[in-house]
């Protein structure tokens, strides 16, 4: 059996039980190789081949802000500035979370005939699955781009800080994928639920309308939750033409960073048991 993904037997300290040791070069490289198979057989598995790819990642964004604008507009009559550009700032990095949790919640048993067959990192699944989604997620950032044409919004200098508001939103969904591959491979017939846990996160933050619009009263409740301070940022580099708050990066970051800190063990004591689950 040939390929990257045969050759990462090297890279595998969850595939077989042996000392651990510090990755060399060539396994780094070979589980990069591994990685980017995985992921663009994710690619193709989910949305399949060709230019027509593109389409099928922007309809979601473009149908949910859509949907969204039509409530804010005229069932709750806020107009506020530039509206659908602020729920784009949330629809767009939301839907990289919710992607890569749905995605994470089935990648273990969509990955059965290669576990049960092939010794590779298996830490490296949730990781894929972020990874495929995160291409739907740069190509709806065109929707972002359209937002700031019709609404007559310039960029500003503060722009500079989006890449790293887009790896703070990275990180958070990768975190949440590890927790979600748990979850999906332990309680099957919940995954649905899980779902649904992970859509209301939307709705516990100010993801229809910016926080300044909310209650004062509301506002410190709503900043519990990471994906708060992810929309805030997004607002502020791509609306408001400033610099995000330290918290608004600082906090989802740190509450990834705690989901690793639970879920990345736990992941890899089980992934030495994923063969037996799955057989």
């Amino acid at each position: 059996m040939s390929g990257p993904l045969a050759e990462a037997d090297a890279a595998a300290p969850e595939a077989l039980p042996r000392a651990r040791a510090m990755p060399s070069a060539p396994a780094l490289r070979r589980g990069a190789d591994v990685l980017m198979a995985l992921t663009r057989s994710d690619l193709r598995a989910r949305y399949g081949r060709g230019r027509d790819r593109v389409i099928k990642w922007m309809l979601d964004p473009f149908a949910l802000v859509g949907v969204y604008l039509l409530m804010v507009t005229f069932v709750l009559h806020r107009h506020g500035h530039a509206p659908g550009l602020s729920l784009a700032c949330a629809v767009v990095p939301f839907q990289l979370v919710m992607l890569a949790t749905v995605a994470a919640l089935t990648c273990i048993s969509a990955r059965r005939t290669i576990v049960l067959n092939m010794p590779f990192p298996r830490t490296l699944i949730p990781v894929s699955s972020t990874l495929t989604e995160s291409a739907a997620f740069g190509a709806s950032l065109i929707l972002i781009a359209l937002m700031l044409i019709v609404y007559g919004v310039a960029p500003t200098l503060a722009i500079l800080w989006l890449p790293v508001v887009m790896l703070v939103n990275l990180a958070v969904a990768g975190a949440i994928a590890f927790g979600a591959a748990l979850f999906g491979l332990w309680f099957a017939d919940l995954r649905a639920f899980a779902i649904s846990c992970t859509r209301a996160l939307f709705f516990v933050a100010p993801g229809i309308v910016p926080l300044a619009d909310v209650a004062p009263q509301t506002q410190k409740w709503l900043e519990l939750n990471p994906l708060t301070g992810l929309f805030e940022a997004y607002r502020a580099v791509l609306l408001y033409g400033h610099s995000p708050a330290a918290w608004q990066l600082l906090y989802p970051l740190g509450a990834a960073g705690l989901l690793l800190a639970v879920f990345l063990p736990v992941y890899r004591r089980e992934a030495v048991d994923f063969a037996k689950m799955l057989g």
